[in-house]
């Protein structure tokens, strides 16, 4: 029997967002509401009633809610989102637990990633998507000022850390794979997004996924994931649909 667990954000007006990313989304009117369209009178041809459709516009962030940062979102000479491979969202995970020592602040050392990832009875292997479950995302439904200001993250070392394993994805359960006292420098984004700083192929990108929630409910170790974004023209990023496919 195979679960969906679902691992995203519902996006709405006033949802949790970093705050270089803006006030988004905003919902507006669209070109077609149910009241509007009623006036026309047109009829379903089964029981009668009134024909009616509605839409709306969205102005949301490219990095609003659970969302794929694409590597032109921290390098310049980077290839945007709709030009990031599918497999970037698509294929096997492995979840390491860290919520041991995931507090305020904290800060995600590649000690703790070693204990995380020997718990879990498996390894990361080369390709793998790797989901950190810090437990966070529980302080969103509580505290959002928290959620944002005083979460923990990986360190330059656990980025380190990471990389020499090979995955092709890291999403983690917070607003940010960074520490709060790491973001002026941004270490994990520099070594996963612009490779070529650490004198490696431009192409030898990690993708990272943030906002992720629910990671608790994932009752195994290994699993399939899904997390696909939209293909904006060069954008900085997608909001995803995340899920966690176990068999």
């Amino acid at each position: 029997m195979t679960t969906i667990i679902d691992l995203t954000y519902v996006l709405r007006e006033g949802m949790i967002g970093h705050p270089f990313h803006g006030r988004t989304p905003v919902r507006l009117a669209g070109s077609l509401n149910h009241w509007i369209y009623a006036s026309t009178e047109r009829r379903n041809p089964y029981d009668g009633s009134r024909l009616s459709f509605a839409n709306e516009q969205w102005v949301l962030n490219g990095n609003t809610g659970t969302h794929m940062d694409s590597v032109w979102h921290a390098d310049p000479d980077g290839v945007g989102i709709d030009e990031m491979p599918i497999e970037s969202g698509l294929g096997t995970a492995i979840k390491l637990d860290v919520s041991f020592a995931a507090g305020a602040r904290a800060h995600i050392t590649p000690e703790i990633l070693e204990r995380a990832e020997q718990e879990s009875g498996d390894s990361i292997r080369p390709g793998d998507i790797v989901l950190i479950q810090t437990g966070w995302s529980e302080v969103a439904e509580t505290d959002q000022d928290a959620y944002l200001s005083d979460h923990p993250g990986l360190t330059k070392e656990a980025g380190e850390w990471l990389r020499a394993r090979s995955p092709r994805t890291v999403g983690i359960d917070s607003s940010t794979v960074e520490t709060v006292d790491g973001a002026r420098e941004s270490p994990v984004h520099m070594n996963f997004l612009k490779p070529a700083s650490l004198g490696l192929p431009k192409d030898d990108y990690i993708v990272i996924i943030e906002n992720l929630r629910n990671l608790a409910a994932i009752p195994v170790s290994r699993f399939e994931f899904i997390g696909v974004p939209l293909p904006f023209e060069h954008g900085s990023g997608s909001p995803i649909r995340a899920l966690a496919v176990v068999s």
